[in-house]
């Protein structure tokens, strides 16, 4: 269900992978399930008889868009908002169950005194289509170009490319799935110094097609539960580590039959996630 705006038909043509069906209403009643993302924690209270589900995704986004909705009211009605009943501060609510898509947000929710025996984890899975190859690409290792995302860390990465001009990095962009796998079935390197409020879709992808990952430690990357990777291939990022991320890059493309290795078990938990996904549903749902 497309929540805002209710919108019919509105299943991105990417999604079309996807088995689903679409609803454009829902019934507040004591046997159907509402799931919602954090940035949507609103609706809870809107439903009050149905069973809420909260699914943490992005927890950076619950108390950004939390304080948007009530910073966008008019005078009228911010006289007459009652924040405590409109929005979720975490409640012991009988009907209301979390789940965490990432270690970091289970951390994040225990912090704000949701008990463990009240946590599922349930993270999603990437494009099916990046889980279809699950041995071994051969790469050309002439190949060092060195791949990022250009919307995530856009000033670590900026510093950083301004720093290697001898090395060529390629941006994500204005890309399908399709196009995205085969450019990372052929490429060595993915880097990502990004925020990661959750687990990260394309740090997943690219391991996936057996690239190397060099990342920050924002967010849910600080976490192995999270980026399964040795930390020497995760950084603090400041300006005073440029040289050393860069030194680190070039060991990666010189040597990159040695360090795959070290990408094995994220690759491994990664290209399990599909099936992990539907056995966690199953045992949540009695099936």
């Amino acid at each position: 269900m497309h929540y805002i705006p209710n919108r019919k038909n509105a299943k991105p043509s990417n999604y079309s992978i996807y088995h689903t069906t679409e609803i454009n209403s829902f019934e507040d009643h004591p046997e159907n399930i509402l799931i919602v993302p954090e940035s949507m924690t609103f609706l809870i209270k809107e439903y009050p008889q149905s069973q809420k589900v909260i699914w943490w995704l992005s927890v950076d986004f619950y108390k950004i868009l939390m304080d948007y909705r009530i910073r966008k009211q008019n005078i009228l009605t911010k006289f007459f908002y009652k924040q405590k009943d409109k929005e979720y501060h975490f409640e012991p609510l009988p009907n209301v169950f979390q789940w965490a898509q990432s270690y970091r947000s289970s951390v994040y929710i225990k912090d704000h005194g949701i008990p463990e025996s009240q946590i599922d984890y349930v993270c999603d899975y990437i494009n099916p289509s990046f889980l279809e190859n699950k041995e071994k690409i051969t790469k050309d290792l002439t190949n060092k170009n060195i791949l990022y995302n250009p919307r995530k860390g856009k000033k670590e990465i900026s510093l950083i490319i301004k720093s290697s001009p001898e090395l060529n990095w390629i941006p994500i962009q204005n890309m399908n799935a399709g196009q995205i796998k085969d450019l990372m079935a052929k490429s060595l390197l993915y880097v990502d110094f990004g925020e990661n409020p959750g687990r990260d879709k394309m740090l997943r992808e690219s391991v996936s097609q057996d690239c190397c990952i060099i990342s920050g430690k924002n967010g849910s990357s600080a976490y192995y539960e999270d980026l399964m990777i040795p930390d020497e291939y995760k950084f603090n990022f400041n300006e005073n580590k440029i040289s050393e991320i860069i030194l680190k890059i070039k060991q990666v493309l010189e040597n990159y039959p040695h360090h795959i290795s070290d990408f094995i078990p994220y690759k491994n938990m990664v290209l399990n996630e599909e099936i992990a996904f539907e056995e966690k549903l199953k045992e949540i749902f009695k099936k």
